[in-house]
């Protein structure tokens, strides 16, 4: 019976508790910021995702509890004027500060990636995301933004919490006898 060691039992209880600890961050909030905002050549637009309002699909937002984030921006070629098809849309994204920690250059197209750690700190602080898009050569409009946000489920934590609880009455139960 060297399964019901002290010492086999404390690691089986780590594992099971670094695995209850991986699913316990479920909970997702996303955030789309719907806009079809024409932005020319050298100009920018600038908006940002407020995760306070209220108003996003899945549930209200604690500061503080993001730890992780992904970020998508949709940009389509406004597909006139005399370059066109000639000279690449260059466009830089800015997501809080120009530190390029998040943020990205990128050709004709959108922007897609997670969110990095002065990204999610700022998020964190106020629940306000600032997103910054400009044109450094070409025009064209900024589509949809969607924000996805992980959070931690406190319900799976209760449970958790509960079943160790338990564990611990039946174990000074069985000392006591």
């Amino acid at each position: 019976m060297d399964m019901f060691k002290l010492s086999n039992i404390k690691k089986m209880g780590l594992a099971i508790g670094l695995l209850f600890s991986a699913s316990t961050f479920a909970g997702t909030i996303v955030d789309t910021v719907e806009q079809n905002q024409f932005v020319g050549w050298w100009g920018s637009h600038t908006y940002q995702h407020n995760l306070n309002d209220g108003l996003n699909q899945t549930g209200a937002f604690t500061l503080g509890s993001a730890f992780s984030g992904f970020l998508e921006v949709e940009v389509t070629d406004d597909n006139d004027g005399f370059f066109e098809g000639l000279v690449p849309e260059v466009i830089l994204f800015t997501v809080e500060d120009f530190d390029f920690d998040t943020g990205a250059i990128t050709f004709n197209n959108g922007f897609s990636g997670a969110l990095e750690v002065n990204a999610l700190g700022a998020l964190n602080a106020d629940g306000l995301l600032d997103i910054v898009v400009s044109s450094l050569l070409g025009d064209f409009y900024v589509g949809k933004s969607t924000l996805t946000v992980q959070v931690p489920a406190p319900a799976t934590m209760l449970l958790f919490g509960l079943a160790i609880a338990g564990l611990a009455v039946r174990r000074q139960r069985q000392l006591q006898k």
